[in-house]
Protein backbone atom coordinates (compact mmCIF):
# COMPACT_ATOMS: atom_id res chain seq x y z
CA UNK A 1 0.00 0.00 0.00
CA UNK A 2 1.83 2.99 -1.08
CA UNK A 3 0.55 6.59 0.52
CA UNK A 4 0.88 9.71 -0.88
CA UNK A 5 2.23 12.45 1.47
CA UNK A 6 2.15 16.12 1.95
CA UNK A 7 5.50 17.91 1.37
CA UNK A 8 6.37 19.30 4.82
CA UNK A 9 10.04 20.27 3.64
CA UNK A 10 11.68 17.15 5.63
CA UNK A 11 13.83 15.40 3.74
CA UNK A 12 12.07 12.51 2.90
CA UNK A 13 14.57 10.02 4.36
CA UNK A 14 14.48 11.21 7.91
CA UNK A 15 10.58 11.10 7.93
CA UNK A 16 10.93 7.74 6.37
CA UNK A 17 13.48 6.67 9.11
CA UNK A 18 11.04 8.23 11.50
CA UNK A 19 8.12 6.13 10.35
CA UNK A 20 10.05 3.25 10.36
CA UNK A 21 11.69 3.43 13.97
CA UNK A 22 7.83 4.55 15.17
CA UNK A 23 6.09 1.08 13.67
CA UNK A 24 9.06 -0.75 15.03
CA UNK A 25 8.60 0.27 18.45
CA UNK A 26 4.75 -0.14 18.08
CA UNK A 27 5.49 -3.81 16.94
CA UNK A 28 7.44 -4.58 20.14
CA UNK A 29 4.39 -3.11 22.19
CA UNK A 30 2.17 -5.33 20.26
CA UNK A 31 4.62 -8.19 20.92
CA UNK A 32 4.35 -7.63 24.70
CA UNK A 33 1.07 -7.49 24.80
CA UNK A 34 0.88 -10.77 22.83
CA UNK A 35 2.97 -12.22 25.45
CA UNK A 36 0.56 -11.12 28.38
CA UNK A 37 -2.56 -12.32 26.41
CA UNK A 38 -1.01 -15.52 25.85
CA UNK A 39 -0.37 -15.88 29.42
CA UNK A 40 -3.38 -15.35 30.46
CA UNK A 41 -4.75 -17.91 27.67
CA UNK A 42 -2.01 -20.43 29.35
CA UNK A 43 -3.85 -20.19 33.01
CA UNK A 44 -6.95 -20.93 31.23
CA UNK A 45 -5.99 -23.49 29.31
CA UNK A 46 -4.31 -25.24 32.66
CA UNK A 47 -7.33 -24.38 34.53
CA UNK A 48 -9.86 -26.03 32.22
CA UNK A 49 -7.47 -28.58 30.51
CA UNK A 50 -8.09 -27.73 26.72
CA UNK A 51 -6.44 -25.74 24.34
CA UNK A 52 -7.96 -22.21 23.77
CA UNK A 53 -8.75 -23.31 19.77
CA UNK A 54 -10.85 -26.00 21.52
CA UNK A 55 -12.35 -23.95 23.90
CA UNK A 56 -13.34 -20.71 21.66
CA UNK A 57 -14.96 -23.39 19.42
CA UNK A 58 -17.26 -24.89 21.84
CA UNK A 59 -17.99 -21.43 23.60
CA UNK A 60 -19.10 -19.77 20.55
CA UNK A 61 -21.18 -23.10 19.88
CA UNK A 62 -23.06 -22.85 22.90
CA UNK A 63 -21.65 -26.31 24.20
CA UNK A 64 -19.89 -24.72 27.53
CA UNK A 65 -22.19 -22.44 30.35
CA UNK A 66 -21.68 -19.09 30.71
CA UNK A 67 -18.77 -18.89 33.38
CA UNK A 68 -16.99 -15.63 33.79
CA UNK A 69 -13.58 -17.54 33.13
CA UNK A 70 -15.23 -18.13 29.65
CA UNK A 71 -16.11 -14.74 28.81
CA UNK A 72 -12.43 -13.49 29.91
CA UNK A 73 -10.77 -16.52 27.91
CA UNK A 74 -12.71 -15.53 25.06
CA UNK A 75 -11.97 -12.30 24.87
CA UNK A 76 -8.36 -13.06 25.79
CA UNK A 77 -8.18 -15.43 22.55
CA UNK A 78 -10.21 -12.44 20.08
CA UNK A 79 -7.46 -9.90 21.56
CA UNK A 80 -4.81 -12.07 20.64
CA UNK A 81 -5.85 -12.64 17.31
CA UNK A 82 -6.35 -8.60 16.60
CA UNK A 83 -3.13 -8.32 17.75
CA UNK A 84 -1.43 -10.89 15.86
CA UNK A 85 -3.04 -9.43 12.69
CA UNK A 86 -2.10 -5.96 13.42
CA UNK A 87 1.57 -6.82 14.02
CA UNK A 88 1.25 -8.46 10.94
CA UNK A 89 0.59 -5.38 9.08
CA UNK A 90 2.47 -2.73 10.76
CA UNK A 91 5.42 -5.74 9.34
CA UNK A 92 4.03 -5.88 6.05
CA UNK A 93 4.32 -1.66 6.04
CA UNK A 94 8.10 -1.48 6.89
Amino acid sequence: MVLKTKSTGIPQNIVRVAVIRTLRFKIEEIKQKLNNVYENMLYFEKKYGMKTEEFYRQFVGGKLGDDMDFFEWKASAEIYNELKEEKKVLIEAI
